[in-house]
This record gives C-alpha cells, structure tokens and sequence, in this order.
C-alpha cells in the first residue's frame, strides 16, 4: 500500500513532536507563621503531572506531611487520589503563578504528622 507524501511527511511530523516533547518542571512554595511551609516539585509532560509535596506544621511541634505521586490535569485541575490512603484526596489547581492545594481526609487519612494539612495556595517560585 502506497502512502501520499503528505499523510508520510504529517505522520513523521507528528511522531518527532511527541518524541522530543520536554518535560515542565516548576517549583511552588508557601511560607506560614512559625517556619510552618509546604514545598511542591511538579513535572509536567503532555497532560500528566508528577509531583513531590512536603509539609511542615512549624513550631511548637513541626510536624511534617509528605506525598508524591502522579494525577491527570484537564484544564487546570486534577486529583490525586492514594489507592494506599483511600480517605485522602487532595484536588490541585492551577491559576497563573499559584498552584491551590485542597486536602480531602484529615491529617491521619492522608498519612501526615498531627495537624498537618496540604489547604494552602502556594505560588511558583522565581528561578534565578
């Protein structure tokens, strides 16, 4: 079967852009009272984000939270959901610099330190 050389040429153009697609990497942060912070690592290839989340209470206790893990993102949001931690959610959107965090679960269901939630709107970090 012979192929026409523009379906040919939109076929290798089409395959050499997925090939060399690079990946988005952002960092994102928030600074609370008492050296409380939550530091979020993203790495964004076509419509899937992997993250790397960690979490501090701060003082008196400075409990930590940490989570990792992979979601779809459909017009700016998506959902991680731990198959591990079936009572946790935690539902990101992301608005121009800032990056909201929403916790589903309590401190125990998402496996963090006593009062450590992820509800925080960080914003992306300047790279220097």
């Amino acid at each position: 079967m012979k192929v026409p050389n523009t379906a040919l040429l939109l076929l290798l153009t089409c395959s050499t852009a997925l090939a060399t697609e690079q990946p988005e990497h952002k960092e994102w942060e928030w600074r609370g009272p008492g050296e409380a912070g939550a530091w979020l690592q993203t790495e964004k290839r076509g419509s899937a984000v992997t993250f790397s989340l960690e979490l501090n209470r701060g003082e008196p206790s400075y409990n930590i939270g940490l989570a990792s893990g992979q979601f779809p993102l459909e017009h700016h949001l998506g959902i991680y959901q731990p198959y591990e931690l079936p009572g946790c959610a935690l539902a990101f959107a992301f608005v121009g610099d800032e990056v909201e965090i929403k916790q589903v679960g309590s401190d125990a269901d998402c496996g963090f330190g006593f009062g450590v939630m992820a509800s925080h709107v960080l914003t992306l970090k300047q790279t220097e």
